[in-house]
């Protein structure tokens, strides 16, 4: 049921998203006239596109973010996590980011070792050039 609902909420979401993208795109032709038309015709283009139509547009895609955050929670997915998330069973989840978190580990401790071992020899190039001078 879980991911009956998080599939419908995911393609509500696409659409939505979609229409607001295209929603935003389309005052650009408007635009272009009220720059090539100029005076108060192009200022009361330009004023109306600002103060009527972009609020909508900026609530559309506020909804959607909103359907997409509900859609993550309820599919249990985290889109700003280097965890990796088995789709077909999340309760394996847990033990695979231990699994990464470990291997994270071991990246930055290997790379900490690295920085210090270059500035190691930057320290004694640098010291070799000045005893040269």
């Amino acid at each position: 049921m879980r991911q009956k609902i998080y599939d419908v909420l995911h393609k509500v979401y696409g659409v939505v998203m979609a229409i607001s993208f295209f929603a935003g795109f389309l005052p650009l032709i408007p635009f272009i006239i009220a720059i090539i038309i100029g005076g108060d015709a192009g200022e009361s283009i330009s004023v109306f596109l600002y103060k009527q139509y972009y609020p909508w547009v900026i609530a559309l895609a506020s909804i959607a973010v909103l359907i997409g955050l509900i859609a993550m929670y309820i599919g249990k997915l985290q889109g700003l996590s280097v965890k990796k998330i088995n789709a077909d069973n999340p309760d394996e989840a847990d033990s695979a980011s231990e699994d990464n978190s470990e291997s994270i580990e071991t990246e930055s401790s290997a790379a900490s070792d690295s920085a210090d071992i270059t500035a190691e020899s930057d320290e004694t190039a640098n010291s070799e050039n000045e005893e040269n001078n």
